[in-house]
């Protein structure tokens, strides 16, 4: 992994860490390395959904979050963490 790759990394992983933070107070910090590669996994499969099947992944977030206002409630959010993770 380059550097620059490894810094990206970490940006990356601070952003997860840093949206998750209310759920890893809640736990014990024994279980934060597998709640985060919970997190990882399952941001990377929307991530994929997202990109490969867009219409299906509308359908999914709808699915998930009903209501209108906690939707973009979650456009916001995301936005927020794409800027804390790309920079």
């Amino acid at each position: 992994m380059t550097e620059e790759a490894s810094e990206e990394w970490k940006r990356y992983g601070s952003a997860v860490i840093a949206a998750m933070d209310e759920v890893l107070k809640e736990k014990h910090e024994e279980h934060h390395p597998v709640m985060l590669e919970t997190a990882d996994y399952w941001l990377s499969l929307g991530l994929v959904i997202g990109l490969r099947q867009p219409d299906e992944g509308r359908r999914l977030l709808h699915l998930i979050e009903a209501n209108e206002h906690n939707r973009a409630e979650l456009e916001t959010e995301a936005g927020e963490f794409i800027r804390e993770a790309l920079g």
